[in-house]
């Protein structure tokens, strides 16, 4: 759909570590667990690190939702 397709874009625009974590927790939806082994970091780095991706993601939408 139109959604996914924008939130795809956004994504792209992250910095490339978080790109990945992106595609990890939600397009391939894999546990956090399953993340901690895919990517080798702690737990508490993937963690933080997510949170961050969605702070920029956030960022990236909360400019553009007029246009949305």
């Amino acid at each position: 759909t139109q959604k996914i397709i924008l939130i795809r874009m956004f994504v792209d625009k992250l910095p490339a570590k978080y790109q990945r974590l992106v595609r990890l927790r939600y397009f391939d939806e894999l546990s956090y667990d399953e993340i901690v082994q895919e990517i080798e970091a702690p737990l508490g780095t993937v963690k933080a690190q997510l949170h961050r991706a969605r702070e920029l993601m956030y960022e990236l939408v909360k400019d553009k939702k007029q246009h949305i």
